[in-house]
């Protein structure tokens, strides 16, 4: 059974099931849940459900998927623990000064699911750089969790996006007209921008001691 299971895996795919099989891992990625049919039709532009359900046929013979309770899995994705969802470390945002670091990290993280709510299509994880968010108990290397979002209240911690396409993690404060990005740290000065592009917006912390 197992040598069987493993030329199943070892089997090649066509141009088309490999387009299948990565969207499939990028909404799980994304979302901490597989599609249904129709969702991944929609992201595939297929518009025929039984056409897309044959691609998963095909994609289960060949070992890359299996069928549970409705739902599928990813060979090599383990099932959520119970009130855990995965969601996409997507980049590394600097807490200290602004740099140019924000890319795609191709990994997920496993997170209690009270933390996330209703919310956790629009939910991502960034790794920290830097100590100028330390008064606020965000350290060099914590991972943060950030709801997706273009706006933000006065007070709020977000990610923002300078007016030089740098990156950095602050707490957004309205003042007279101003609007400034301060650091939870003595040493660094705030940042006064003229138009607030925001990326995201604080809602938790993720560490292990």
């Amino acid at each position: 059974m197992v040598n069987k299971m493993v030329n199943r895996i070892r089997k090649e795919l066509t141009k088309r099931q490999a387009r299948v099989l990565r969207a499939i891992e990028s909404f799980v990625l994304e979302r901490g849940f597989p599609p249904t049919i129709r969702e991944l039709g929609r992201r595939l532009g297929i518009a025929n459900p039984s056409a897309v359900f044959k691609h998963i046929l095909s994609l289960e013979r060949k070992g890359y998927l299996r069928r549970e309770a409705g739902e599928l899995r990813l060979a090599g994705f383990p099932a959520p623990l119970d009130n855990q969802i995965r969601v996409p470390l997507v980049g590394v945002a600097p807490a200290g000064r602004p740099e140019e670091v924000f890319e795609s990290l191709g990994e997920n993280v496993e997170v209690p699911e009270w933390m996330v709510g209703r919310r956790r299509g629009n939910i991502f994880c960034i790794r920290v750089i830097g100590k100028s968010m330390v008064d606020a108990y965000i350290d060099d290397g914590d991972r943060v969790l950030l709801e997706r979002t273009t706006t933000a209240n006065s007070g709020e911690m977000v990610v923002a996006r300078l007016d030089d396409g740098s990156v950095t993690l602050k707490r957004l404060r309205r003042e007279n007209g101003r609007i400034l990005l301060v650091s939870e740290n003595p040493e660094y000065k705030p940042i006064e921008v003229k138009e607030l592009r925001v990326v995201g917006r604080v809602i938790g912390l993720l560490r292990k001691y």
